[in-house]
């Protein structure tokens, strides 16, 4: 869900005019420069620079009218960003200076119309002004969530700011990296915000405080743990309930793997006390034990791992589709209906540690037997 919001919604950087989070009003949107764009795509840590202005509108064809939400991009930087160009069922891309549209697949169904149709627009401009236009049908595209596929439209950055007049102005830039590591967001965020404040006395880092939200004159800049708290709240509640079972599991393994033990120890209690009647330390005979056992433990894991492995790369390059009701679910909270599994190395290795820990505290138990245990019991 939050890859989905990062490559259609939202970036892992993201600059809005100030004031424009909290009252998402066209008079709040910023302006820039293609100059500065250009400087912001030149930073070593950014993938892809994506201008957009969002905005809304009353859209009619005929006697059909409903409201819409238009999303306006550069199509060269969206379809790097997002593949918009793969959504497409019917008709062609837009390129750059394009003014036609591309709409929902359920959308364009409700108006009842098709590729080459004209749509009538009203929204509003800059500045309480009203704006109107008319905007022929380029390409028809088939969203995955249900709420965007019945209610959005695309159009190219110059036809919406010739909509609303306010040429250079855009509702927000969406800044996407190729290391999205903690360390490099913030160290990017703070090199964005100087590219912004070039010449402009208003930044101070020690004047900002929180580090997901900078201030630069006329600018703010986010990162995405700002702007997609409410998510990443769900996302940790998730993955708490994911490590209450996890324990769970845990604790099966680890009384699985003491319950081996102790049946392995007691069996061989009549050699244990041979081997120490024949002239054998303790100390040697506990070395012995715990050498074998952890031999058996790391088997164990080899063994498990070659039978996970393969599956999980096979699920991972063929992901299990989730249909009917349940894949609908999926969709409506902005999910693809898969389950994918995950090749990445440090799981497997996390696991394999935990498994072995468990493993050398069941050792415990041979331990204190070999200690304990008398010849003539």
């Amino acid at each position: 869900m939050i890859k989905n919001t990062l490559l259609t919604q939202s970036g892992h950087i993201e600059i809005h005019g100030t004031g424009y989070w909290d009252d998402k009003n066209i008079d709040n949107f910023l302006t820039m420069s293609n100059s500065t764009i250009e400087r912001l795509r030149a930073i070593e840590n950014v993938e892809n620079v994506s201008p957009r202005v969002e905005t809304f509108a009353l859209v009619s064809y005929g006697s059909v009218s409903k409201g819409i939400g238009i999303i306006a991009v550069s199509p060269k930087q969206e379809n790097a960003k997002s593949h918009l160009a793969n959504h497409i069922v019917q008709g062609k891309y837009f390129d750059e200076t394009d003014d036609g549209i591309l709409i929902g697949e359920a959308l364009a169904k409700y108006l009842k119309a098709t590729l080459g149709d004209t749509l009538a627009f009203i929204g509003q401009g800059h500045f309480g002004a009203s704006a109107a236009g008319l905007f022929p049908i380029r390409g028809i595209l088939r969203l995955p969530m249900p709420n965007m596929d019945n209610s959005l439209v695309y159009m190219t950055l110059p036809a919406a700011q010739n909509f609303i007049d306010l040429p250079d102005g855009y509702s927000g830039i969406l800044i996407s990296l190729k290391n999205d590591k903690e360390k490099k967001l913030y160290e990017t965020m703070n090199i964005v915000a100087q590219q912004l404040a070039d010449g402009n006395s208003n930044f101070s880092q020690k004047n900002n405080t929180d580090k997901d939200k900078l201030s630069v004159g006329n600018y703010e800049v986010f990162s995405w743990h700002f702007t997609m708290q409410r998510l990443l709240q769900s996302a940790a509640s998730d993955q708490a309930f994911g490590k209450i079972v996890l324990f769970i599991l845990y604790m099966i393994v680890g009384f699985g793997i003491l319950g081996t033990v102790i049946m392995l120890t007691n069996e061989r209690r009549r050699e244990l006390r041979t081997m120490i009647s024949l002239g054998m330390s303790r100390g040697k005979l506990t070395v012995v034990t715990i050498l074998e056992l952890m031999l058996m433990a790391v088997l164990g894991l080899i063994a498990g791992l070659a039978i996970a492995l393969p599956v999980s790369y096979y699920f991972y390059f063929n992901p299990i589709k989730i249909s009917g009701k349940m894949g609908k679910m999926f969709l409506d909270v902005g999910m693809d209906p898969l389950i994918s599994f995950s090749v990445d190395s440090q799981i497997f290795i996390t696991q394999a540690i935990i498994v072995l820990f468990l493993a050398i505290i069941a050792v415990i138990y041979p331990i204190r037997f070999i200690k304990k245990l008398k010849l003539n019991g």
